[in-house]
């Protein structure tokens, strides 16, 4: 008995392999011709991008005189940014036909069967550049090959940003110094950052301020803000002392946006304005 069952047990595990489901290894996917990659997608005028185009060798023969290469969609590249630099293998380069600079291309060299190579065009998008939505493309081309020119990400171009403007006012009626203590914000409602502002808040005649956080002046106080995204918001303070108002007399207080970048393209929101008076030393209505 003994030695019967080792045939059986070599037997029903033959039968139970014959029986089980293969398992099927995917294979791993091939590596697309060409990729575009654009970091950062978004850009405002002036700024820097770089957009990286790998190309790969997809078939068995070597390409010669290989070249990435960068172009949009509509309009031409070329015409909203200029080639400040470039990674790759060999020199860079633009691509022209008969109406001029259409796009930019990287030599890569001879590119072997299943070989890859990146190019990094670092571009800066030019101060006049419109605002738009521009669809990057590439290709990998070479003297005894060329391949279909490949859909890749979409660059965006912003070049406004509407900065929206309040002001209100808080009396501090100390034993000391009592004051009005005004909070200017400003608050970025996109679709840009606000990379720069300045807000003039201009004060009733004989009036004047003190701030650690803004400029004051002759009658005007001007507080400075920056780098303001969508949706964010950022405070200034100044104070006006209460010994200057005279009692029972309405005082008004306009803040306005006098400059920011990039244009702002809302102006309804542009001031705003707090009205106080001075009803004994110890009351104060501001609205």
């Amino acid at each position: 008995m003994r030695s019967l069952r080792r045939p059986l047990a070599l037997i029903a595990a033959s039968l139970a392999l014959a029986v089980s489901p293969l398992v099927t290894v995917p294979a791993a996917a091939d590596p697309p011709e060409v990729a575009l990659s654009v970091s950062p997608a978004t850009a405002y005028p002036g700024d820097t991008i770089d957009v990286t185009v790998t190309v790969t060798n997809i078939h068995g023969f070597t390409v010669l005189n290989a070249a990435a290469r960068l172009f949009a969609a509509d309009p031409r590249i070329t015409s909203f940014t200029t080639l400040t630099g470039c990674s790759a293998p060999g020199s860079c380069g633009t691509v022209s036909d008969g109406q001029g600079p259409l796009g930019y291309s990287a030599s890569l060299g001879a590119l072997g069967g299943g070989q890859s190579a990146t190019a990094v065009f670092t571009l800066a998008v030019d101060a006049a550049a419109p605002a738009g939505e521009y669809v990057l493309r590439g290709d990998l081309t070479g003297s005894n090959y060329g391949s279909e020119i490949v859909t890749g990400p979409t660059l965006t171009v912003v070049t406004e940003a509407d900065a929206a403007v309040a002001l209100t006012a808080t009396p501090r009626l100390g034993l000391l110094v009592p004051k009005i203590e005004f909070t200017v914000r400003l608050t970025g409602n996109g679709p840009g950052t606000v990379s720069a502002a300045t807000v003039t808040t201009t004060l009733p005649s004989g009036l004047g301020a003190t701030s650690s956080a803004c400029a004051t002046g002759s009658g005007t106080v001007s507080c400075a803000f920056a780098n303001l995204p969508q949706g964010a918001s950022a405070t200034k303070k100044f104070s006006v002392p209460i010994g200057l108002l005279t009692i029972g007399v309405p005082y008004t207080f306009t803040a306005t946006r006098t400059a920011s970048t990039p244009a702002d393209p809302v102006s309804g929101n542009d001031v705003a304005t707090v009205r106080c008076t001075v009803v004994s030393i110890v009351l104060v209505n501001c609205a």
